[in-house]
């Protein structure tokens, strides 16, 4: 992911290096950065462990003068919605609550936490479009898909979900993941209104990565292959890694 990473900087690089451009006037090379947010919708076997979630996206992304698309992505999950209690089964009582090591109630939440990194191609199709830098996208990838039940410590003193412990209930969940995504991408002229959204559906063939949990047997079968599905809606901003071009006077 370094070398990738270090690839793309070298791109923009170049791209400013090769003169100012008109993005109304043709299709251009052009590298971006986009920030975005996602609403996520579990299905298949997730949706047994986990209810919605969100996720903070970042992509740096170059179109090719012929329209076609090259991408690396990062996205950050988070939720508090975790079905799978399972792991607390002996250590809660009824309403949820655990002893401490005082011997009173401690305070912690239970969230989700993941981390989803991967590549993607596709291609711009510039219909419905001001210029031929927008339009409808549709891209598809692979990547790697790792989550797991963040305990929240508050009070600090559940001795359960400290580091020495925490790895038998986190449920530390990883695989590989395949993307589809299809959108729409808005690229104004003064390079400062520039959005994007659109759906895209993944696919991660993901299990646990833990060698135990306190609930599970030896060979439980749920240390198996899970097929954790889901889709999202995205919404976000580009910022244009490219020299605009200058303003044209006439006399």
């Amino acid at each position: 992911m370094r070398t990738l990473f270090l690839f793309f900087i070298s791109i923009f690089i170049l791209s400013n290096s090769l003169g100012q451009s008109s993005i109304n006037d043709s299709s251009i090379f052009m590298p971006l950065l986009k920030l975005g947010y996602s609403n996520n919708f579990p299905t298949a076997d997730l949706k047994d462990r986990v209810g919605y979630t969100s996720s903070l996206n970042v992509r740096l992304e170059i179109k090719l003068k012929n329209q076609f698309i090259i991408g690396t992505r990062y996205d950050f999950l988070f939720g508090n919605n975790f079905k799978d209690s399972g792991m607390l089964k002996d250590l809660a009582n009824d309403g949820g609550e655990i002893i401490n090591v005082n011997g009173q109630y401690g305070s912690y939440e239970m969230l989700q936490r993941g981390h989803h990194l991967g590549i993607y191609v596709g291609r711009l199709f510039p219909v419905f479009s001001p210029n031929p830098n927008s339009g409808i996208i549709t891209t598809a990838g692979v990547g790697l898909l790792a989550y797991r039940v963040n305990f929240n410590n508050i009070s600090g003193d559940i001795i359960q979900f400290t580091s020495d412990y925490v790895a038998g209930y986190d449920r530390y969940t990883s695989g590989i993941s395949l993307t589809q995504y299809v959108g729409y991408r808005y690229m104004s002229k003064n390079k400062l209104m520039n959005f994007y959204g659109g759906i895209e559906f993944n696919q991660a063939f993901t299990k646990i990565r833990r060698d135990y949990q306190v609930d599970y047997e030896i060979n439980d079968p749920r240390f198996g292959q899970r097929k954790d599905f889901f889709w999202n809606i995205q919404v976000g901003w580009i910022l244009p890694l490219y020299k605009r071009a200058p303003k044209e006077f006439y006399y």
